[in-house]
């Protein structure tokens, strides 16, 4: 699963009542809409897309791949309000997986992403192991 990093996971393959996006990182980007859409509005939600785009060449579609920056630039606008938008952001996402968000302490946006990926991971291997073992039923 080398792509599981570059978060290039059907989200039909997750079991999600969402259908729509094809990757973790539509899921994260539709949910970095709607956050800062209800945060800010979407006339802020806009200008902020095109203020990353115009001064640090951070395009929209291209904020999955560099979210250490699209963050760093988050702290420099909003300060410590960068990390309501963070776990905003998260629970969203976890929403929209169709999962329970809990709370821990201690954890920020990255941690949690972390924990995002390897249930994916988990949930795919458990999800191949089950389709292997039905195969190889069939077979016998």
């Amino acid at each position: 699963m080398n792509g599981l990093a570059s978060t290039a996971t059907s989200s039909e393959d997750l079991s999600s009542p969402h259908k729509g996006p094809n990757t973790l990182d539509d899921l994260l980007l539709e949910s970095i809409d709607q956050v800062l859409s209800d945060l800010l509005g979407t006339k802020s939600r806009e200008a902020v897309y095109d203020h990353l785009e115009r001064n640090y060449s951070l395009a929209r579609e291209k904020i999955p791949k560099d979210l250490d920056r699209f963050f760093a630039l988050l702290e420099e606008t909003f300060g410590k309000g960068s990390k309501t938008i963070g776990k905003a952001i998260i629970r969203k996402l976890f929403e929209r997986l169709g999962w329970e968000f809990g709370e821990i302490g201690g954890f920020d946006f990255f941690d949690y992403l972390e924990a995002v990926r390897a249930r994916i991971a988990r949930e795919l291997i458990e999800h191949a192991k089950s389709a292997n073992r039905h195969y190889n039923s069939l077979s016998e």
